[in-house]
């Protein structure tokens, strides 16, 4: 066998059988290749001189299409010279050219350059008015047409009108006076692509095998431009045919799709050649080989069995040390053999897996792994590096895959050997090591010391912490960055407690690099060994430099002014606390001076908060410098603003005047000009001051009396002080307690209305006003004097407002059933508040159609106040409900501000003199005066009158003299509830006194 192996014996052996075979290979190989070549030649020029026939013949054709269709543009200048200028009926002639022109689609005629006429119209409107010498895409060839006097076709490009294809242009001269021609215009045609290249039965050199390519060379870019191709044009050596077209020329390339046969005939030729030499010579080998092997066989399959079954005892050896399992197992996964000697359970899986394939006996995560690197194997020869995980028992195993292909004869089944080398210690080593590098690049400051207290290890946060890098905290002790705000005994309880509990947590300050001092919350761990002894410690810190100041700021805000940092409303209550505790001590008055600017909100609102802003921020610093150190300067909020002033005096007249006089200092001072924003303004303030001395005093009740005593100031007139003064507070409290009652009456409905009539002095009585009266349950009937202004000012007013309204409307409608009754009209008195609500005439209107009352039965009286507020929005309500009947009477006229202006633009029906003015008219000029000048306005403007207050015949008999005819007042009735109301109806025409 050895020597069968040496080269010299091989080499001869070789020589001997290839020399002859490779000389009849080169021999009949050259003969065939001479013969094939010629024969080759010949095809390939008869068949491209075919294909070249055949492209001329559509290129003609096409080229013949396009210009028959550019020939109309002559018919249509022979008709625009033959009507000088002009083509009457140009839609009707182009139509009837149009058929005899297959090519062409649109026909356009182009005055100046400029389109104005095109056929057909439909889908191509946007051409009209185009300037063919303007545009910048027909531009050149425009130009180029009338500067040459020659057929121009343009394109192809994409129309205007929309769509792509060529257009024929042909300028037009006529004869000018001096005969010479004269530019014109242009005759026009539009070749549509693909209809003008079908109609030329281009597309047919697909059907005939061939691929084609129409194209040109782009006259502006220098590029190809293909201008039609066959759908999947890929020319190899095509056939060229020229079209020389008016200023230009195309090309048609066509080349057959399946490619020239003469190549295909060459290599199939040249393969047979080839193959027939290489069975000449092949079988000249054989017969030579023949020869020499016989004596060969017997040796080498002697020395093959020997080999193989060395092999096989090498591979069982080294199965043998392998301590991992292995299959072998088939594409399919089907396993046909195991081999392992790892733990029982394992063992006793491979063994049950023989005949069964892996998706049986493994999860289907771990059989689709195993699945994947069969198939990687398959296709690469080997798969290295996937993994899988196995629950055996408790345990979970996880294992590395190593699979190779197995040899196997041609027509055998593909195996594979799939090792599994067992990585569980190694998956949990990274798994501990990835969570411990994560944990340690944390967001807090960690390191890492042994138990010397060296710094091992620093992670990157406690560099950006602390402003040292690594290579600067590495050797060092924690004690870099110890600052000095925590003294030796600090330290030493910290490690008294790490050394007892392995643990200490706490707020520490530490200082950086650069000397700033920072606060962190530190947690110092020990790690112990196995022998129980500390071999490492591990600290983490996070810097609470932000909570610290948030906590600080929040702290400052619960107790200071946002805006002035004055002390707020909280602060201030302690301060007084304590300044009223120090008065006990010494025995000392103190001061509270309760003040606030005068018409602030006026400034607020025109000027706008941010100067309102600046302007609280001036009157803090004046306060502060208006008191001494140990005196408090508080605001509680907009511009209220507090002073406690303590030690005054034991003496309360020496105490109230040091009061007066720095209040009085504070006055004037706060009163002097501001500058804000470069304008000057100006704002005084009012105080209230109260004094106290002793723990007896309440601060609730120190702060009602300030702020009564401001109270007494805005009253005095403002910028001004006053003292708080015991019958003040009596009345206030008076009108809380009525507040309080006014609060209750209204929930529990106590009001009620009485009914004063009005009479006229012909007709006797025409109606009644309706008038709120209050059933106290303790005080019994309270006069609307003395309740209505506190209503108003506590905004009730709405409320009752409207339960009267609706009550009068009600009576009304209960007037309307009964005879003695039905005529009357119902006076209502209406508050500026009620009357000013977005919702009042929906209200009263509302009302009205609820129990069915008659609108011009029902007159609402209003006060001349109401004309102080917005008259537009007074008018547009008023004008409203007179449109459906209801009518208006101006209450106490003449007592107020009245402005005839408005008076003339008011729907009013009715004047009512005040009672003011009828108490003294028969004795007092002056009313008199303004009586009969009421009665005179009212009138001249058209409105009736009726006075109120008539209490003697005195009084009716001038009324009546000076044309007053209608009156209200206790002469007649004073005002009743309405079972007494209805009673006086009846007696009350046998009663009337008789008019004079």
């Amino acid at each position: 066998m050895n020597n069968l192996l040496t080269p010299g014996s091989n080499g001869f052996r070789s020589r001997r059988t290839w020399t002859p075979a490779l000389l009849v290979f080169l021999l009949s190989a050259i003969l065939a290749a001479g013969l094939i070549w010629s024969q080759h030649q010949l095809r390939l020029r008869h068949e491209r001189t075919e294909a070249s026939l055949q492209v001329a013949d559509y290129a003609q054709a096409l080229g013949n299409a396009i210009e028959h269709g550019l020939s109309v543009t002559y018919a249509m200048a022979a008709l625009v010279r033959h009507g000088h200028g002009t083509v009457p009926d140009f839609d009707k002639v182009a139509s009837e050219l149009l058929p005899s022109y297959p090519g062409a689609s649109v026909l356009i005629l182009a005055p100046d350059g400029i389109i104005r006429n095109v056929v057909p119209l439909a889908g191509n409107e946007k051409a009209i008015g185009l300037n063919l010498l303007e545009d910048p895409v027909m531009k050149k060839e425009a130009t180029l047409a009338r500067d040459t006097g020659n057929l121009v076709l343009a394109g192809p490009l994409k129309l205007v009108q929309g769509g792509v294809g060529v257009i024929g242009r042909l300028p037009v001269f006529l004869e000018g006076e001096d005969g010479k021609p004269v530019f014109w215009g242009f005759t026009n045609v539009v070749m549509r692509f693909p209809e003008t290249l079908v109609g030329a039965r281009l597309p047919q050199l697909v059907d005939r095998g061939f691929d084609y390519e129409l194209w040109r060379i782009h006259p502006d870019t220098g590029h190809r431009q293909v201008i039609a191709a066959s759908p999947s044009a890929t020319l190899i050596e095509p056939v060229d045919y020229v079209l020389d077209l008016p200023h230009g020329k195309w090309t048609l390339s066509a080349a057959p799709r399946r490619g020239w046969d003469g190549g295909l005939w060459l290599w199939s030729n040249v393969a047979l050649g080839l193959l027939f030499s290489l069975l000449l010579a092949s079988l000249a080998k054989l017969l030579i080989e023949s020869r020499m092997h016989e004596g060969d066989l017997e040796a080498q399959v002697a020395q093959r069995t020997a080999d193989i079954l060395a092999s096989k005892n090498q591979l069982a050896a080294m199965l043998e040390a392998i301590p991992d399992p292995m299959w072998e197992l088939g594409l399919d996964g089907r396993c046909h053999g195991c081999h392992s000697w790892r733990i029982e359970s394992l063992a006793t899986l491979m063994l049950e897996m023989i005949g069964h394939k892996v998706c049986e006996m493994f999860p289907p995560a771990a059989a689709d792994t195993i699945m994947a690197a069969l198939s990687e194997a398959q296709r690469d020869g080997s798969s290295h590096g996937k993994e899988i995980e196995l629950r055996l028992g408790y345990q979970r195993l996880w294992f590395e895959l190593s699979v190779a292909s197995k040899d196997s004869q041609p027509g055998e089944e593909d195996r594979f050997i799939v090792l599994a080398r067992d990585i569980t210690e190694r998956k949990r080593a990274e798994t501990d090591l990835r969570i411990a590098a994560t944990a340690f690049e944390s967001q807090e400051g960690m390191l890492i010391t042994d138990a010397n207290n060296v710094i091992l290890q620093v992670n990157r946060t406690f560099t950006e912490m602390t402003g040292y890098t690594a290579a600067e905290a590495v050797g060092h002790t924690p004690r870099l960055i110890r600052s000095k705000r925590h003294d030796p005994a600090f330290y030493a309880a910290m490690w008294e407690t790490l050394r007892a509990n392995g643990v200490w947590q706490g707020e520490v300050w530490n200082q950086r690099k650069n000397g700033e001092v920072f606060p962190s919350l530190l947690t110092i761990t020990a790690v112990k060994g196995l022998t129980g002894a500390i071999t490492h410690y591990v600290g983490s810190q996070l810097d609470i430099t932000e909570r610290k100041t948030a906590e600080e700021k929040i702290e400052h805000l619960a107790y200071f002014d946002a805006l002035t940092d004055l002390p707020n409303r909280r602060l201030q209550a302690d301060r007084l606390q304590q300044a009223v505790a120090a008065s006990a001590r010494s025995k000392k008055h103190g001061a509270l001076l309760f003040l606030d600017l005068d018409n602030f909100k006026i400034l607020n609102d025109t000027l706008g908060h941010e100067i309102g802003d600046l302007l609280l921020l001036q009157v803090a610093q004046r306060l502060v410098g208006c008191v001494s150190k140990g005196d408090t300067v508080a605001r509680l909020g907009g511009d209220e603003f507090v002073v406690i002033l303590e030690g005054l005096s034991e003496k309360s007249e020496e105490a109230a005047a040091k009061a007066e006089a720095i209040g009085e200092t504070i006055r004037d001072t706060l009163s002097q000009a501001y500058t804000i924003a470069g304008q000057t303004q100006l704002s005084t303030p009012s105080i209230g001051v109260t004094l106290f001395a002793g723990e007896d005093e309440s601060i609730d009740e120190l702060m009602k009396r300030a702020d009564l005593a401001l109270y007494q100031a805005k009253a005095a007139g403002r910028n001004t002080l006053r003292f708080f003064d015991p019958e003040m507070q009596t009345r206030v409290l008076a009108r809380a307690r009525l507040d309080a009652d006014l609060r209750e009456a209204v929930l529990k409905e106590q009001f009620i209305l009485h009914y004063q009539p009005q009479v006229d002095g012909a007709a006797g009585v025409i109606g009644a006003e309706a008038l709120l009266r209050w059933q106290h349950p303790q005080r019994g009937m309270v006069l609307p004097a003395e309740f209505i202004p506190r209503a108003e000012d506590t905004g009730l007013i709405v409320t009752l407002g409207h339960w009267a309204l609706k009550t009068a409307i009600a009576q009304l409608a209960t007037w309307a059933a009964r005879p003695e009754a039905a005529h009357l009209v119902m006076a209502v008195n209406v508050s500026v508040h009620q009357f000013a609500m977005p919702d009042f005439v929906d209200d009263v209107l509302t009302l009205l159609d609820q129990f069915g009352a008659d609108p011009r039965k029902l007159k609402l009286e209003l006060t001349e106040s109401l004309l102080m507020e917005n008259a537009d929005d007074v008018i547009a309500k008023m004008t409203a409900l007179k449109a459906r009947g209801v009518s208006f009477s101006l209450d106490d006229f003449g007592t107020g501000y009245s402005s005839l202006a408005y008076l003339k633009r008011l729907p009013l029906a009715q004047l009512k003199i005040d009672q003011s003015f009828v108490r003294d008219v028969a004795t007092n000029a002056g009313d008199a005066v303004i009586a009969n000048a009421i009665i005179a306005l009212a009138n001249s403007m058209g409105m009736s009158v009726i006075a109120e207050g008539v209490e003697t015949e005195e009084h009716r008999a001038f009324l009546g003299s000076h044309g007053c005819q209608v009156y209200q007042g206790y002469l007649f009735s004073a005002p009743l509830p309405i079972e007494e109301f209805q009673r006086f109806l009846t007696s009350f025409e046998t009663s009337v006194p008789a008019t004079p």
